[in-house]
C-alpha cells in the first residue's frame, strides 16, 4: 500500500475514532454513566501513546503502526471502555490476543533496534531472537494482570474479574496473548525459511529501515 493511502486511512481512522468518541461521550451524559464519561477522557489520551513515543525518540513516522494503534486503542478504550463493550462475550479475550499479537510485533522492532541489524548469523542466534520476542509479550501481559490487580486492591476496581471468574480470567487474558505471539512467530519463521511476506513482517522491516538501519 503506498504511504499517501496510509496516510488517508490513518486519517479516517482518526475521524471514526472521534466520531464514535463525541457519541459515547453524550450517550454516557444522557445515561448519566459518569464512570464511563471518566473513561472517555481516557480514551481523548491512549491513542496520543504511540505518536508521543515516536516523537520524543525523534521516529520516522511508519503509518502501519499509527493504525493498528487506533484500532487498538478504538476497540480497547472507547468501545471497551466508554461504551462498556467489555461485557460482551469474548471481547475481551479478542482484545488480548490482538494486543499479544501487537506486543510481540513491538518486541521484534525491539530487538532488531538493540541488535542495530535485522540479519541472523545462525540458528542459534535466530532461536534466541524467537525466545525473546516470545517472552517478552509474555512478560507484558503478566505486568497487565499485575496492573489490574492493583485496581482491585488499591481502587476497588474490579477489572480484573477476582469476584466472578477468580484466576480463569487472568489465565486466560494471558493464554490468548500468548497464543497471538506464538501465531506471530510461525509467520516469521515461514519469512525467513521461505521467503512469504506479511502485513506485519512488512512494518517492522519498514520500522528498522526508516529508523534504525537508514
Amino acid at each position: 500500500m503506498q504511504e499517501k493511502t496510509l496516510k488517508k486511512v490513518w486519517y479516517g481512522s482518526i475521524v471514526l475514532y472521534i466520531g464514535t468518541l463525541a457519541f459515547a461521550f453524550g450517550y454516557n451524559l444522557y445515561t448519566k454513566d459518569y464512570h464511563s464519561v471518566g473513561m472517555a477522557f481516557v480514551a481523548m489520551l491512549t491513542p496520543c501513546i504511540v505518536p508521543l513515543i515516536f516523537k520524543l525518540c525523534h521516529w520516522n513516522v511508519v503509518y502501519e503502526i499509527y493504525i493498528l494503534s487506533n484500532v487498538f486503542t478504538y476497540f480497547a478504550s472507547v468501545w471497551g471502555g466508554a461504551l462498556d463493550a467489555y461485557r460482551l462475550y469474548g471481547f475481551d479475550k479478542a482484545l488480548h490476543f490482538s494486543s499479544g499479537w501487537l506486543i510481540t510485533t513491538a518486541a521484534v522492532i525491539l530487538y532488531f533496534t538493540i541488535k542495530g541489524d535485522r540479519k541472523f548469523q545462525s540458528k542459534r542466534e535466530f532461536a534466541i531472537f524467537l525466545i525473546f520476542i516470545n517472552a517478552v509479550n509474555m512478560a507484558v501481559a503478566q505486568l497487565w494482570e499485575f496492573y489490574e490487580y492493583a485496581m482491585l486492591i488499591f481502587f476497588k476496581n474490579d477489572c480484573i474479574n477476582h469476584y466472578t471468574q477468580g484466576v480463569h480470567d487472568s489465565i486466560t487474558d494471558m493464554l490468548c496473548a500468548t497464543v497471538a505471539g506464538i501465531g506471530l512467530t510461525v509467520f516469521l519463521v515461514l519469512y525467513y525459511k521461505n521467503g512469504r511476506r506479511s502485513f506485519f513482517v512488512n512494518i517492522y522491516e519498514k520500522f528498522y529501515d526508516r529508523n534504525v538501519g537508514k
